[in-house]
């Protein structure tokens, strides 16, 4: 696989809605992506609504121990293009990730995520973010976060608390995130 000092993009939706996410890797193929989606993400949530199906009280934990996302949060998709030109320009080494956009349409910002696979990627992703993105907007938000956070935190709390097995502590959140990911996995 050929890595680039190039940054792409999978396409821009066509439509007005104003929640999206676009893809991007330094890789013009988007093949680590691709492989993602289908072989990392996908059985993570299946195993996830499985697990949440059974009603169990506690759920184990796969590959979502080792999938890492480090967010930026900006103001538009303009700064997000920005910053990723000047990250490109200026940051990128070996081979990186993510996607940009936002997942709520009526949100006043806009995000951008690297994800990364092992502690010491997301490490040396995050401290270039922490250099790179006060160039585009001072203001910026930077965070880490484990896996698809969005939806295993609703049910077991805070990631940093997460174990190979963790017990569900929100168990009132149950129907909402089944629900969630039954729309991800099904519509």
């Amino acid at each position: 696989m050929k890595l680039d000092k190039h940054i792409y993009l999978s396409k821009f939706p066509h439509s007005n809605r104003e929640d999206y996410w676009i893809n991007f890797e330094n890789d013009p193929r988007l093949t680590k992506t691709k492989k993602a989606i289908y072989h990392k993400c996908l059985p993570c949530i299946q195993n996830l609504y499985y697990q949440l199906q059974k009603r169990r009280s506690e759920i184990t934990l796969t590959t979502a121990l080792s999938c890492w996302k480090i967010v930026v949060v900006l103001k538009s998709i303009d700064e997000c293009l920005q910053f990723l030109q000047r990250f490109e320009r200026e940051f990128l080494q070996g081979h990186i990730y993510g996607k940009l956009g936002s997942g709520r349409p009526k949100s006043d910002t806009r995000v951008v995520v690297f994800h990364a696979e092992n502690k010491q990627e997301r490490d040396k992703i995050y401290e270039n973010i922490k250099i790179c993105a006060p160039q585009v907007n001072p203001e910026a938000k930077i965070f880490i976060s484990r896996a698809c956070a969005v939806l295993y935190e609703e049910i077991l709390g805070d990631w940093k608390e997460w174990k190979q097995t963790t017990p569900i502590k929100h168990t009132e959140n149950l129907e909402k995130v089944l629900e969630r990911i039954k729309r991800i996995l099904f519509y």
